[in-house]
């Protein structure tokens, strides 16, 4: 009896052992999809050398049921008894996924589609202008047109702010379509009010605004527009080809945005600076812009930047 009772004390002590080894691989994602069986799941994935526990859970279905579908994380430290409880507490991982402020609704909608890991597809494009660029949390499980509702969701909180906060003379969608010109336009947050008031300022001595990123989306239209080209810079040809969207031929704003414009450019352009600022040109080199009242002045800075920088 005594040699009967040391086999299974030994026996279980073999078991506890191995039980709480740590895993044997790296820090690595475990997918849980409900109604999978979590034995099979971890014996996959091959971390431990012993998990019938899983096996146990598996026939408990108040503990099975609880555990969430997602992603956890299976860290080098873990034993399966330690993951486990990871399981049962719903310790799901939550990434994200960011979207940069100028982007169009064609290169939103092209990183969703791309996403490993987000469900799902998105086949039609949004109407431009109409999701807010920011950075986005996820769980395995989201699907691509969660986020993209949300980014619309928070474009749709945008533009009720805009309502509360707009003196100008323009409505909320021309808020919205010169805000995308400024996004595209601008390099530095000091700028983007000044950049706005030349803007505001041509539009009320009906100027043509003269903007060339909306050139660029112009260019850009291949059954849909992107928002990229394949060269770096547009050329004088380019300023003579008709379009809605050229504004060196049109007057007024462009019938729709030219990206997706972030929350920075939106008060720009709701709240411009109080200048009498009619033009201005970057310098790329130095990363500055030069304003001016004046034709005669603006010219000189022309001058001056093309000189410094060899453009002929």
């Amino acid at each position: 009896m005594k040699v009967f009772l040391a086999i299974i004390s030994c026996c279980i002590l073999v078991f506890t052992a191995i039980s709480f080894n740590p895993s044997k691989l790296p820090d690595h994602s475990v997918f849980i999809t409900k109604g999978d069986s979590l034995y099979e799941t971890l014996k996959k994935d091959g971390s431990f050398n012993n998990i019938v526990i899983y096996k146990i859970v598996d026939n408990i279905s108040s503990i099975k049921n609880s555990i969430k579908t997602g992603e956890y994380i299976l860290s080098k430290n873990d034993n399966p008894f330690t993951f486990l409880r990871k399981l049962i507490e719903n310790k799901l991982v939550t990434r994200k996924i960011t979207f940069p402020e100028g982007w169009t609704v064609y290169q939103i909608v092209d990183k969703l589609n791309k996403h490993p890991i987000l469900i799902g597809h998105i086949k039609e494009l949004p109407t431009e202008g109409s999701l807010m660029p920011d950075t986005y949390f996820y769980k395995f499980g989201d699907t691509k047109m969660d986020i993209l509702n949300r980014m619309r969701d928070q474009m749709t909180r945008m533009r009720k702010e805009i309502k509360t906060l707009n003196k100008t003379n323009l409505n909320i969608n021309q808020i919205i379509i010169l805000a995308s010109i400024i996004e595209k336009e601008v390099h530095k947050d000091n700028d983007r009010k000044l950049v706005s008031s030349v803007y505001h300022n041509r539009l009320k001595k009906k100027m043509r605004l003269q903007a060339d990123p909306t050139i660029v989306y112009a260019l850009t239209k291949n059954d849909t527009y992107t928002g990229q080209v394949n060269r770096e810079r547009i050329t004088h040809k380019d300023l003579f080809k008709d379009s809605l969207y050229n504004t060196y031929r049109r007057a007024g704003l462009p019938p729709t945005p030219i990206c997706c414009p972030g929350r920075a450019s939106i008060l720009a352009a709701v709240n411009p600076a109080n200048t009498d600022y009619l033009y201005f040109v970057s310098d790329m080199k130095l990363d500055k812009n030069y304003y001016s009242s004046d034709f005669k002045q603006h010219v000189k800075y022309k001058k001056m930047i093309q000189k410094r920088n060899n453009v002929q």
